[in-house]
């Protein structure tokens, strides 16, 4: 699984313009922000940012299916399991996602300035909601990808299930930029954390079948 890892990370490093590309986006999307509202508040940090993480990071984080070829699985077929194989894919576009919003806040808190003393609740909020949109980009793409037209149905697939999740982390990472304390912020937490591990486990029992075809 190790190994797997590092193979599929060393194959994003070398198509690395994908990630280039999203770390430009990210960079260019806060400077926007920056030109137009360069006194920005509370409200509007938590909701930009969210914009900027989620459409930004689309372009490094969907392509982990999408780009392969149909004879690309007959091959994975032959050395591992689909459970591994979907498995390795998920931990890369969770560390690819971890790194890309690291990057974002960064460039956020550089450029706007510390908005709130709750910055790393918010930060901690990000990253786990962050974790599962990579999660549902992932499997959406896998099932995608045995269509003839994977581009156009990704969205579809995808944006359905990824609301519910932006909501909720919206909602926690407000009440994480209005420092209404740890206590409170809790509860969306473990739901963010559940809402992820159903969703890699609907992922790992739908790919037995997703492998077949």
């Amino acid at each position: 699984m190790v190994e797997m890892v590092k193979f599929f990370l060393r194959e994003e490093w070398k198509g690395k313009y994908a990630i280039v590309g999203a770390f430009l986006y990210i960079f260019t999307a806060v400077l926007i922000t920056f030109l137009s509202l360069p006194g920005m508040d509370r409200p509007h940090f938590s909701a930009i940012f969210w914009i900027v993480v989620v459409f930004t990071t689309l372009q490094g984080i969907s392509k982990s299916f999408i780009q392969m070829r149909k004879n690309n699985f007959v091959f994975w077929h032959q050395i591992c399991s689909p459970v591994d194989f979907l498995a390795a894919r998920l931990i890369c576009s969770a560390l690819l996602m971890i790194v890309f919003t690291l990057f974002a806040y960064a460039v956020f808190t550089l450029m706007h300035g510390q908005v709130s003393e709750g910055g790393p609740s918010f930060l901690l909020v990000c990253l786990v909601t962050g974790i599962g949109i990579s999660s549902i980009f992932t499997i959406s793409s896998s099932i995608a990808t045995k269509t003839d037209n994977p581009g156009v149905l990704l969205p579809v697939l995808t944006f359905p299930v990824i609301l519910p999740l932006i909501l909720i982390g919206s909602k926690a990472g407000k009440k994480a930029i209005d420092e209404l304390g740890f206590s409170i912020l809790l509860p969306d937490l473990l739901v963010l954390m559940a809402f992820n591990v159903l969703i890699v486990v609907m992922g790992l029992v739908l790919v037995r079948f997703i492998w077949r075809e």
